[in-house]
């Protein structure tokens, strides 16, 4: 099939869901370990947004619902030994609804063994904050279609250690399953995925789940710094978030989701969109071309190699009869999208750069998550390692530059974390 178009290639979809009769093993493998000198705490929220109602069920009178997993550094020493968060946790109580398909792709490129295989993490359920009065940067995360927020457990874990608190969203309807602290347990919505993108596109249902998981965004910033600011409220990160320093970031459609975060909430100071952009090339799915956002702005391309890549992806004579579209056309397409995608990104104000990472051995979509690194046989496992450590130190490299003004990152250095990795900058122009 001709990837024409990102979203194809790059967003995890989810089909569906029934039971899973799951291996039962008792060794725990673990998680690359994080690299900063913070442990991690975490505290669960479920809020309600009483001014929007939640488009999906049908029912006018139900609000819109999330859960917002807030992680937050901690005193290593004072939870050493102490009980840590199960990987996945909710995972037991949704697998009677999951099909053993959908598990599968929950996990490709590894596989699912058993709840009793997953990894151990180093999280502590509500820890005190590390001791202090250091304020830390926020960031707001969203995952990619499919995927709970768990599943990028390394990648918050690290930024967690190097002194950021996040504040993980799980939309509801458009992750594998969202479990509500009643024991109510919402899948993704396949039937209205199914019908929207026969009936609209794919590239239409995006932009409408992309606006919901916006708004969902702005929401919980809203209720975490609500949470931050009221002693009253018991959170344990009171008083410990510098608001002024805030970032969003996301992969796959959580990565055009953080981008329509910052156009739509001046409190979010830069966005990162980790690998996606819709089919005219823009990481800004929900506005016109010639909008973009001020603040600075990162973003990854790895799914998007047929774009940029020397070696182009050659689609067969087949495959462009299928679509419809001559081999001239397909090129044409192919330097529309380049074109927008580069303008878009040399016009916003703040700044931004480009890092492309598909020349990087083994680095595909899912490398942003933890799915490369559950099969712990595989050869290729410190390969998939090397890979979430070039991201993860190009992602603090970003909002340490943008919002602990460090001019000394790697982003700055004329050596890159791999040499394979190509960096556009484009500067800003306030």
């Amino acid at each position: 099939m001709v990837r024409m178009r990102i979203l194809v290639a790059t967003f995890t979809m989810i089909c569906a869901w029934s039971c899973v009769n799951a291996q039962s093993v008792t060794t725990h493998m673990s998680l690359p370990a994080p690299t900063g000198t913070y442990g991690i705490g975490i505290v669960h929220y479920l809020l309600v947004d009483q001014t929007r109602p939640e488009p999906l069920p049908g029912a006018p009178e139900t609000k819109r619902q999330i859960m917002v997993h807030v992680w937050y550094p901690v005193d290593s020493r004072t939870v050493a030994g102490r009980k840590t968060m199960p990987y996945l946790p909710d995972l037991q109580e949704a697998l009677p609804k999951l099909s053993s398909g959908d598990v599968k792709g929950l996990f490709r490129p590894s596989s699912f063994k058993g709840v009793d295989a997953l990894p151990a993490t180093g999280v502590v359920e509500n820890s005190p904050i590390a001791a202090g009065t250091q304020h830390f940067p926020l960031l707001v995360f969203s995952h990619g279609w499919g995927n709970p927020t768990f599943l990028y457990t390394a990648e918050l874990q690290d930024l967690v250690s190097h002194g950021y608190i996040v504040a993980a969203v799980d939309h509801p309807y458009d992750t594998a399953y969202t479990r509500f602290p009643d024991g109510t347990i919402t899948l993704f919505a396949q039937d209205r995925f199914n019908q929207q993108t026969k009936v609209n596109g794919l590239n239409a249902y995006a932009k409408e789940r992309v606006e919901i998981m916006g708004d969902d965004n702005r929401f919980a910033l809203t209720e975490v710094l609500r949470y931050a600011t009221q002693r009253s409220l018991n959170s344990p990160f009171y008083n410990r978030v510098d608001i002024g320093r805030i970032g969003a970031f996301g992969h796959s459609i959580g990565g055009l989701a953080a981008a329509r975060t910052c156009q739509i909430d001046t409190r979010v100071r830069a966005c990162l969109d980790e690998d996606s952009d819709d089919s005219r090339g823009s990481p800004f799915i929900a506005t016109p071309i010639n909008q973009t956002e001020k603040q600075p702005f990162l973003l990854f391309v790895v799914a998007s190699a047929d774009l940029w890549s020397p070696a182009i992806i050659n689609p067969s004579d087949a495959d462009l009869a299928a679509q419809k579209m001559t081999r001239a056309e397909y090129g044409a397409v192919l330097r529309s999208h380049q074109e927008t995608e580069t303008e878009q990104l040399a016009s916003i104000p703040g700044g931004s750069y480009r890092i492309k990472l598909f020349g990087v051995p083994g680095f595909s979509h899912r490398s942003f998550t933890d799915q490369t690194l559950l099969d712990f046989s595989t050869n290729a496992n410190s390969a998939n390692v090397h890979n979430l450590k070039i991201a993860e130190a190009y992602i603090q490299a970003f909002f340490d530059k943008c919002l602990k003004g460090d001019m000394n990152t790697v982003l700055d250095s004329n050596t890159p974390v791999d040499p394979r990795a190509i960096i556009d900058h484009f500067p800003e122009h306030r």
